[in-house]
């Protein structure tokens, strides 16, 4: 059996900076008509992985996330078409990354406003998350984000 999750963590992540956001690779081994691409926890997926989910888009332009976690890491892999990710923190900084292949990926942390942009069609994003889902961990609006983050910055 694998390891068990509490639904709530005991307290929230640490107010995190845009240069905590990074542009991740993994290794990939061609072979005759294919090509395998390694994520391995412990080994370059710098996160345990308790949820793996993916999401299809078939227009291109379309928006995704929108949200921040309060303590779920998340890394972001593009396995078709092209996704641009931004990153986005509480005074208005932001980090843009254009993802391409599924050698190259992002890790967006805890208390990062996060939203996807699939610029191509189809597009593909697939996501490994450290923690099973959780209604209480998202932030939707911007407004409460920023006091979620004002709030974690006075507190340190």
């Amino acid at each position: 059996m694998g390891a068990q999750f509490s639904p709530v963590p005991p307290k929230p992540a640490p107010l995190a900076g845009l240069d905590a956001i990074r542009l991740l690779s993994f290794p990939q081994f061609p072979a005759p008509g294919r090509v395998l691409t390694i994520f391995e926890t412990g080994a370059n997926l710098p996160i345990p992985i308790a949820r793996v989910f993916t999401v299809a888009s078939d227009q291109p332009d379309t928006a995704g996330g929108g949200h921040a976690h309060r303590w779920c890491s998340q890394v972001l892999v593009c396995l078709q078409g092209e996704i641009e990710f931004v990153g986005r923190d509480h005074l208005g900084g932001e980090v843009r990354h254009l993802l391409t292949h599924p050698q190259q990926a992002v890790l967006m942390p805890p208390t990062i406003w996060g939203e996807q942009y699939y610029r191509t069609t189809p597009a593909l994003l697939m996501v490994f998350c450290d923690y099973p889902f959780a209604a209480e961990d998202y932030i939707r609006d911007f407004d409460s984000f920023r006091a979620h983050r004002e709030a974690l910055a006075a507190a340190s």
